[in-house]
């Protein structure tokens, strides 16, 4: 998947750390799965660095140069490397409309079933994911990079953090490891996003929608994620819900949505002082030119690409 001003397609620099970070927390490359045949998008230099991070002895020129991604997914340790799409345009070795049910065939049939920029092109996306988790045998892993933000028109759907963490549920078989934003510009930031159920369960006395793990930013944002499949379970049986609202239900309070107004007594009060403080506040970061961060939030975490190739974020 590479951002070329309008498009994600194949496998780019940041893909190529999100895979070395499943290679490094414990993936197995062997039996690999494609959504797509993926093509190759990154630079002899990048890759290399990538590549030496992660103490893997490929030839970075040879894996570049390619117009398909077979050989950096051979240096990963894959003997076995499919490639599923609707057309065979580009050499897919298994013709299949992720719309519908997979074949019995192909359930739980890969060590790793990554998908690079194929699923928000699906209309029928609950079912493609499902898809995906079934074709992904236990022990084995499901990654992914697909547009969170700014990306509209590109495909159907754009994702989020929340989506992630209510699918990839031991009630589905699987645990997400990691979930992680990276903005697709030059020194773009990487994220470890905490789980907004999680998140949510240490804020005492706000309101549902106060709760939510979001972010409004204006650069191309990827989301990447990482999950593991733990045993065979009837995956949506249950449909997910909304974190927020699970919580607010549970406080029987009943769902709550933006357009409600909660009593607020010393509301015009609040105003008042907040605006009071935030004019300085501003005129201040404007004389140092300092913007604050959409990321500047509690739910998020940097990390450096070398954190991201290895996963040295993640608990031991």
């Amino acid at each position: 998947m590479v951002y070329d001003g309008g498009d994600l397609v194949g496998i780019d620099i940041a893909s190529v750390k999100l895979l070395l970070c499943a290679k490094n927390t414990g993936a197995d490359f062997s039996n690999t799965l494609q959504l797509g045949r993926q093509g190759m998008h990154t630079d002899v230099r990048s890759l290399g660095q990538a590549l030496a991070v992660s103490r893997i002895s490929a030839d970075a020129a040879m894996i570049a140069q390619n117009e398909y991604s077979e050989a950096f997914f051979s240096a990963l340790g894959a003997t076995c490397i499919s490639s599923l799409d609707l057309s065979d345009f580009e050499g897919a070795t298994i013709i299949h409309d992720l719309n519908q049910p997979i074949p019995v065939g192909l359930s739980q049939r890969f060590s790793v079933v990554h998908d690079g920029g194929t699923l928000e092109h699906v209309f029928n996306f609950p079912q493609a994911l499902k898809n995906c988790m079934e074709m992904v045998r236990v022990g084995g892993y499901f990654t992914q990079v697909i547009g969170a933000n700014n990306f509209m028109g590109h495909g159907f759907w754009q994702i989020s953090p929340e989506l992630i963490y209510r699918v990839f549920t031991p009630q589905n078989g699987f645990n997400v490891v990691a979930v992680l934003l990276h903005e697709v510009v030059p020194k773009g930031g990487w994220y470890l996003v905490s789980d907004p159920e999680a998140y949510q369960s240490q804020q005492i006395g706000r309101r549902s929608w106060e709760l939510r793990v979001e972010l409004c930013n204006n650069a191309p944002t990827y989301i990447l994620t990482i999950a593991r499949r733990t045993s065979v379970e009837n995956i949506f049986a249950v449909a997910p819900q909304q974190s927020n609202y699970v919580l607010a239900w549970r406080d029987a309070r009943g769902p709550l949505t933006p357009l409600e107004t909660p009593h607020r007594p010393f509301a015009a009060v609040h105003r008042l002082i907040a605006s009071t403080i935030k004019t300085p506040i501003r005129k201040v970061q404007a004389a140092l030119k300092k913007k604050p961060s959409p990321f500047d939030r509690p739910y998020y975490c940097r990390l450096s690409e070398d954190e991201v190739i290895l996963g040295r974020f993640l608990k031991t």
